[in-house]
């Protein structure tokens, strides 16, 4: 466990990889877990995220349904692949549920240390464990 003070210090970054309104919600409700739990968001578009500098880990948000949405996770994975392999890593997939429609989270065709979350299971949240994904269980 973290200590408060030392928590603080840490910014986890949260990329869109779409810019649909679910997708921004998800990101935004999962910035807010974030705060509550004692770490800095920072929220960037994927395709503006030049570097993970100083970025403790990342929550990739996207509607993994919608082709732009992965074809800007991929680049964005591409592109950090090597800083990816050794952050913490969350995918998250910001779906309606119900739609019909199954999206599943696109696992990367990188060998990254992902944590891939579907906000499609009961109220159309998953549960899941860490601050992060925390978010997307509410």
């Amino acid at each position: 466990m973290v200590e408060a003070g030392v928590r603080e210090q840490f910014t986890v970054m949260v990329a869109l990889a779409g810019a649909d309104r679910r997708s921004l919600d998800t990101a935004a409700a999962i910035g807010t877990e974030l705060v509550v739990q004692g770490l800095r968001p920072l929220l960037v578009r994927a395709g503006d995220a030049d570097t993970l500098a100083g970025v403790a880990g990342v929550v990739l948000v996207g509607a993994w349904g919608r082709p732009w949405a992965r074809a800007a996770a991929s680049r964005f994975l591409h592109r950090h692949a090597t800083v990816l392999r050794v952050r913490p890593l969350w995918m998250v997939d910001a779906a309606p549920a119900g739609d019909g429609h199954p999206h599943p989270v696109p696992a990367p065709d990188l060998e990254l240390p992902v944590r891939l979350h579907t906000a499609r299971t009961h109220g159309g949240r998953e549960r899941a464990a860490g601050p992060a994904a925390a978010a997307v269980s509410r």
